[in-house]
């Protein structure tokens, strides 16, 4: 009878092992399906939530850190929340790695690159910088398989574009090489425009939702606009 019981008690185990192993896989992946670069995908956690759209559109930029009036592999791109700012701001997200910090995060006050002068593509020697993607099945119509480049060359992938999402096995946040496998590769412009959504439901007295750490940016790319729909982007973590 003991014997009967221990097995009792073990399958017991078993059952709520089972369905706890289970549910942290599940919430593994939903993690990772939010994840900077990641597309949104029919019936996705946030798939419906309401966007908005932001007071003074952000702009792409980055750090020259070497002020050599070029752009190059290494310098960090950003999302710039307020272009009216010239320098690295809080809750600015980062496109492109910064050290140990990866693409997608979020700028913090104590971050070594708050406060870093920050320059706007397409002035002066700076290229242009397009959100566009890559047509992998040639339709002519952006889908979930196409990948999303800051084109810094508008018109085809080259070296020192910006995946925006990724491409086989290259990740959303790296750099091209004149090597790699989508250089070279045409590309169109991205239909959408930036947004977020208000986590924390802050308006400004103007009735303009209020951005802040906790709210994620996505490019909104199809109708029904300022909603999360199917192959939107998510560009924060």
């Amino acid at each position: 009878m003991r014997y009967l019981s221990e097995w009792v008690l073990l399958l017991a185990m078993v059952f709520i092992l089972l369905p706890s192993s289970a549910i942290a896989q599940d919430l593994t992946a939903i993690q990772e399906s939010l994840n900077y670069g990641a597309k949104v995908a029919p019936q996705d956690i946030d798939e419906g939530q309401a966007l908005s759209p932001f007071y003074i559109g952000p702009e792409f930029a980055f750090v020259d850190l070497n002020n050599n009036g070029i752009i190059e592999p290494e310098e960090p791109v950003y999302v710039h929340i307020d272009p009216t700012i010239p320098r690295v701001s809080e809750n600015d997200v980062r496109i492109t790695p910064f050290g140990y910090f990866s693409p997608g995060s979020k700028v913090e006050a104590t971050d070594p690159d708050h406060g870093k002068e920050i320059k706007k593509f397409g002035i002066g020697r700076f290229p242009a910088a397009e959100l566009r993607y890559f047509d992998v099945d040639g339709d002519k119509a952006y889908s979930i398989q196409d990948p999303v480049y800051l084109d810094l060359n508008p018109g085809f992938v080259t070296a020192g574009d910006v995946r925006i999402t990724g491409y086989e096995s290259y990740a959303a946040g790296t750099r091209v090489r004149d090597s790699d496998q989508d250089s070279d590769k045409p590309t169109l412009t991205l239909p959408g425009m930036l947004s977020f959504y208000n986590t924390d439901g802050n308006i400004n007295n103007g009735g303009w939702a209020i951005y802040s750490s906790d709210d994620r940016i996505y490019v909104d790319t199809q109708y029904p606009f300022y909603s999360v729909t199917p192959n939107d982007i998510r560009m924060s973590s």
